[in-house]
């Protein structure tokens, strides 16, 4: 019985020992193979794609293609009956001989009026002038007459010349001593027989100087 007792006691002392050999060599191959084996991680730079950012949104046609119309012409609702205009035309130096010598001697202007009204009426009728020749020199008047041109006709699409107008005078110490010291001035209905608004007189003067 005691060789017995003795017996196990030695067999679990024997397998005790071999427990505690090979518990170390068991966890330091266990530590070996966790040490060098590394469980792959999924990358922290992946990124999920966006949604673009670039995409192009057709822009308005700068063409104007079925914007542009054309546009009837503004009617002018303030066209005047009469707005009077007129232009001097062939104007030349006048001379006259003297006799005996009949020497060639300056005695004035002759000229034409060309007239056209700016407003709506056409029409024949007879049209006041008044003629100055003017000393600049001293703003004295050497000459003023008035005409009166009959049956001119007037119209708001062209112009019309009036028969030839003489302003007479000579040039001396008591008018003018040359033709440079001289203006002539033609008014055109002076005295608004036509009526005109203010605001359109101002085409109705006609000036000349040398």
């Amino acid at each position: 019985m005691m060789r017995a007792t003795v017996k196990y006691v030695i067999v679990a002392i024997v397998g005790l020992g071999l427990t505690l050999v090979s518990t170390p060599a068991f966890s330091a191959q266990v530590a070996g193979r966790t040490s060098t084996k590394t469980v792959p991680v999924q990358s922290s730079t992946q990124t999920a794609p966006l949604p673009s950012t670039t995409q192009a949104v057709p822009l308005p046609s700068t063409t104007r293609e079925y914007q542009q119309m054309d546009k009837p012409p503004v009617k002018r609702l303030d066209v005047p009956d009469w707005d009077l205009a007129g232009e001097l035309r062939n104007l030349k130096f006048h001379y006259w001989k003297k006799p005996p010598t009949y020497k060639k001697i300056f005695n004035g202007f002759t000229f034409r009026i060309a007239l056209m009204n700016k407003g709506k009426l056409n029409i024949t009728r007879h049209i006041p002038v008044r003629v100055t020749v003017l000393n600049i020199t001293n703003n004295t008047i050497i000459k003023r007459d008035n005409h009166l041109i009959r049956n001119q006709t007037i119209s708001n699409s062209y112009w019309n010349l009036t028969p030839e107008i003489f302003a007479e005078f000579v040039l001396c110490s008591k008018t003018a001593s040359k033709v440079n010291d001289v203006k002539l001035i033609v008014d055109i209905d002076p005295t608004n027989v036509f009526k005109e608004a203010q605001r359109h007189r101002g085409n109705n003067r006609c000036v000349a100087t040398w």
